[in-house]
């Protein structure tokens, strides 16, 4: 996104002029049953491409896994890669539509925002897999971006307390919860995520309110100062669901609730690690 951005600055402060007026062609070819088929054709300002270019990073971008700053930029095949167990498995229109969602600032189709997460769900489970994909989670962010017109301000790259929807605040709690169960049990194979992720995800007001109550007994095991520090954090979360949980998610609130639980995860994370930088320092 640098890059874009400095090129794209140049051109707006007269630096390029050269580049100010050019035009740019893009074919998009793929291979079907031994032949090349044309699968689009777009052209337009160059000052246009670079500007979308930078607002595709820009929308990508998410905080890493770690919760130590933002991920890298990805690349355009680790975007497609996102979507699928192996990249071979991309369909070819697939990607053409993400490349034409790049190319012209497009809003990213539901189906494929549905495909990312379905990806993260399944690889949530599978130890084999890494489920924090930063692409796959960048694309879910990026669709919401896009899904209105003008952008969506509440969607940022980082772990956002005041975000308006239930669902975020709900995969928010999901993620608080799961950090207690491991603080207080240790690693217990298939812990609250595994077992209740994808039920928690699309009928909270059924699940989560189970799960906090069990939160009680985690919170017995634990030493008073951290025992009241997860207290604070669930009743906070807890107060911005209003009502409480919603009963059923669509699957834009799925969305939501994933990127609620990897954002919370990814600041949870980033926390422990300052608080033993701090101790380390103190001692």
């Amino acid at each position: 996104m640098g890059a874009a951005h400095r090129l794209l600055e140049s051109i707006r402060k007269g630096e390029r002029v050269d580049l100010g007026n050019n035009h740019y062609y893009a074919l998009t070819l793929s291979g079907a049953s031994g032949r090349v088929m044309v699968r689009d054709w777009m052209e337009g300002r160059f000052k246009d491409l670079v500007s979308n270019i930078e607002a595709w990073f820009s929308d990508l971008a998410i905080v890493a896994r770690d919760g130590k700053g933002q991920a890298h930029d990805p690349k355009f095949m680790a975007v497609c890669g996102a979507l699928v167990r192996e990249l071979k498995d991309l369909p070819a229109p697939t990607a053409a539509t993400l490349w034409k969602t790049a190319i012209q600032r497009l809003p990213i189709p539901q189906p494929i925002m549905a495909q990312a997460l379905a990806r993260f769900r399944t690889d949530l489970v599978d130890k084999d897999q890494p489920p924090f994909n930063h692409a796959r989670m960048g694309l879910i962010k990026a669709y919401f971006i896009r899904l209105n017109q003008g952008g969506n301000t509440t969607m940022t790259a980082y772990l956002n307390p005041d975000h308006p929807s239930p669902a975020y605040h709900c995969g928010r709690l999901l993620a608080i919860l799961a950090n207690l169960q491991r603080a207080a049990l240790g690693d217990v194979g298939a812990g609250v995520v595994q077992r209740y992720y994808a039920a928690a995800s699309q009928t909270p007001g059924l699940i989560i309110g189970r799960l906090v109550s069990n939160a009680r007994n985690h919170l017995g095991k634990l030493e008073g100062g951290l025992a009241y520090w997860y207290e604070n954090q669930i009743a906070d979360v807890m107060g911005r669901l209003g009502d409480g949980a919603p009963r059923i998610l669509d699957l834009n609130g799925q969305g939501l609730f994933a990127l609620g639980y990897y954002q919370q995860l990814a600041a949870l994370r980033e926390g422990k690690k300052t608080n033993e930088t701090t101790q380390g320092e103190t001692k």
